[in-house]
């Protein structure tokens, strides 16, 4: 007798430093918020289980990082949730191909996952109504992000999520201890990315520092990273203050099966 079940989807877990406080609103809980990737709707989790060995497997070999960069009230016309859209920066083209080969991958088994006309929109769902509009429009701020797994969920009712399968991805960053500062092991695929995640680690303590990154850069060796690092601690500093002094210009880029590492020390 095969299992029934509530809506599945495939989603990713988000990570941020929320609020400590919302707007009032029928909230998602903070260790169930997600990003959905594929709506399957109903269907029976004896169906799906035996094909989750097949899942396809993503390109990137780090745990993806954006922004929230603006809320959003969904749907458009007759809003019922509230969101904040995520800026995955230059990962979005990527990650939007996997979410494609996901749902392809749900067609070819035979699922009918809900289709994105409009194109995939990349948010998380903070609240479902009633909320009043104008005190979310007030209590928005840009926030770093990080999703470390995909997860196959059930809607469980009232606002709740289960995870029922998981594929984990590695950490961006890993905070490390370090005496008198804070240190961090960063990981990107690539230069740009290292320097993402860098200040993304940094805005996770102090979210404020997201004002003072720059739009686009041109980097060509670590000492521009931590050059650029420094640039916005200097900036946040001077306009709002800041709890970092300084980036130190410390170790070296190791590479390993195709991701680089660097230990980040911040003076404090």
């Amino acid at each position: 007798m095969e299992r029934e079940t509530n809506s599945l989807f495939f989603g990713l877990e988000a990570i941020a430093p929320w609020p400590h406080s919302f707007p009032k609103g029928r909230l998602i809980h903070e260790h169930e918020r997600h990003a959905t990737l594929a709506f399957l709707g109903k269907v029976s989790l004896d169906k799906i289980s035996p094909l989750l060995s097949s899942f396809p497997k993503p390109e990137f070999k780090v745990g993806l990082t954006g922004i929230f960069d603006k809320k959003l009230f969904l749907p458009q016309r007759h809003p019922h949730v509230v969101s904040w859209h995520i800026d995955f920066f230059e990962v979005f083209v990527s990650l939007e191909n996997y979410q494609k080969q996901i749902s392809n991958w749900l067609i070819e088994n035979g699922f009918s996952p809900q289709s994105h006309e409009e194109g995939w929109l990349p948010h998380v769902t903070l609240a479902r109504q009633p909320f009043d509009q104008d005190a979310w429009n007030e209590a928005f701020m840009a926030l770093p992000v990080f999703f470390n797994a995909i997860h196959l969920y059930e809607s469980v009712g009232d606002l709740r999520y289960s995870s029922l399968w998981s594929l984990p991805l590695p950490f961006p960053w890993t905070e490390i201890e370090h005496t008198a500062d804070i240190a961090f092991i960063i990981r990107g695929e690539t230069l740009q990315q290292v320097y993402r995640h860098a200040i993304l680690a940094l805005a996770f303590r102090f979210p404020q520092l997201l004002s003072y990154m720059p739009a686009s850069c041109d980097l060509n060796s670590l000492d521009d990273v931590i050059i650029l690092l420094n640039e916005a601690v200097s900036l946040a500093d001077q306009a709002v203050g800041c709890p970092f002094k300084a980036v130190s210009f410390h170790g070296e880029l190791e590479n390993f099966d195709h991701i680089s590492y660097w230990e980040m020390i911040v003076d404090v």
